[in-house]
């Protein structure tokens, strides 16, 4: 039979930092089996045993729930890589079919024909800034319009 004092420092042995109080508390809540404050080592064995269990299975469930996140983070980054695929696609069709770099440029931007430089160049420094690798943007895109921005 172990005292409360010899059962925490045996506890603390087996990796769980435990204190005399928490032996108590656990011997009040019914978690850890007691005859007149002695405690059996089969008891205390047992206890052991479940708390690693416990520890176990919270680990587990934490571990599911970030494998959930982690998958669907998983996804959504598949869906954002096929977006930015398909756009450069589109973008280098644009491109290579364009004929009059301005008027096309235009109509990429979403300007009226013939309007004026200083409108177009606003729109491309905007569109440079999204593009602008230190922000997570394409670096051939953004090389690609920059060309097009010095060219105006």
């Amino acid at each position: 039979m172990l005292t409360i004092k010899e059962a925490a420092e045996q506890l603390t042995s087996y990796g769980m930092e435990t204190t005399e109080q928490d032996v108590e508390t656990w011997i009040e809540t019914g978690f850890l089996e007691s005859e007149s404050d002695k405690i059996t080592p089969g008891n205390l064995t047992e206890f052991v045993i479940k708390k690693h269990t416990d520890l176990l299975e919270q680990s587990r469930d934490a571990n599911n729930k970030l494998n959930e996140q982690l998958e669907l983070l998983n996804t959504r980054l598949h869906i954002e890589q096929s977006k930015v695929r398909t756009l450069k696609k589109m973008l280098n069709a644009h491109i290579e079919a364009s004929v009059a770099p301005t008027s096309e440029l235009e109509d990429l931007l979403g300007l009226k024909q013939n309007s004026n430089s200083q409108e177009l160049k606003k729109e491309l420094k905007k569109l440079l800034k999204a593009l602008h690798p230190d922000r997570g943007g394409d670096e051939r895109l953004f090389k690609v319009f920059k060309n097009h921005y010095e060219k105006l």
